[in-house]
């Protein structure tokens, strides 16, 4: 797979001149730059541990979460990408979603991709691992006992980002002709690449952006966003919304008033968005018969 220009929303990216430059927001590029970014962890407690992907010295894993149960048939598969601008993030953001939907009956998977500040990487790399993380899932489908044609990718932010790239932006199959494209999405304020958005750039941006891009609504959509994210205007899931639906898709989008960016996070606001972000996660699972 080849990205060369990727819209992008908190570090905002712009490719000049033959390298990437990061505008951030709020944050000043120093400050980021001087902040301790951890690893992700190797292993996550509950859950099976799987290198995807060898870059180098660069181990990628995904982190599997599967409650014991009838084996006899395959079970959905959903499997989320942390948030962080391309910059950071943790892949244990997801981790509570993960518990709770493996006790609904669902397959559930956090993977790791590489970022910026970990790695060095542009947001290039990071759409294209989590492509390949898909990919690998389908890949092992047999083995680890899911529906290939049950697979949903969700994120925050950046990592919702990835989920809706990979949906729409047409890329080269794997190797044993699997293909990266989930058959629904559950995105968390994520990052759209709208056309009108003030972050836009010229170069590229119309190829790799999942908004413009969105021609094909046969993946059904779920997605939260706070109405006064300052990050992720609240307006771009909103025309994202009414282009699959206009394409006689299905897009299903709850805002919240008063909500900021990342709010549906199980450590903001006493968990109260989170509980019902998922709530609606879960009506949506059982209404497109992935529960």
């Amino acid at each position: 797979m080849s990205l060369h220009h990727v819209n992008l929303y908190g570090a905002v990216l712009r490719f000049i001149s033959g390298s990437w430059v990061w505008y951030l927001l709020p944050l000043s590029l120093s400050s980021y730059l001087s902040a301790d970014i951890p690893e992700n962890p190797e292993n996550i407690n509950g859950a099976q541990s799987f290198i995807y992907k060898k870059v180098d010295d660069i181990e990628l894993r995904l982190h599997v979460f599967n409650k014991n149960g009838d084996q006899s048939i395959p079970r959905p598969l959903i499997v989320f990408f942390f948030g962080g601008g391309f910059m950071q993030g943790s892949v244990t953001q997801f981790v509570p979603h993960c518990k709770l939907l493996a006790d609904q009956g669902m397959m559930s998977v956090v993977a790791d991709y590489r970022v910026k500040l970990r790695h060095g990487t542009s947001p290039v790399e990071a759409i294209g691992d989590g492509i390949d993380a898909i990919l690998w899932l389908r890949a092992k489908s047999s083995e680890l006992n899911f529906n290939p044609n049950k697979v949903i990718a969700g994120g925050g932010s950046s990592g919702g980002y990835i989920a809706a790239a990979a949906a729409h932006i047409d890329i080269d199959k794997g190797t044993e002709d699997l293909s990266s494209r989930p058959n629904a999405l559950a995105l968390f304020n994520p990052g759209l690449g709208y056309s009108e958005s003030r972050w836009r750039f010229s170069d590229g941006f119309g190829k790799y952006s999942p908004y413009m891009n969105l021609h094909d609504s046969s993946v059904p959509t779920f997605i939260v966003h706070g109405k006064d994210d300052s990050v992720v205007p609240y307006l771009h899931a909103k025309k994202y919304c009414e282009k699959v639906n206009n394409l006689n898709g299905y897009c299903e989008l709850h805002g919240y008033e008063g909500a900021e960016h990342a709010f549906f996070n199980v450590n903001k606001h006493q968990g109260m968005y989170y509980r019902d972000t998922t709530s609606k996660l879960i009506k949506f699972l059982q209404k497109n018969n992935y529960l």
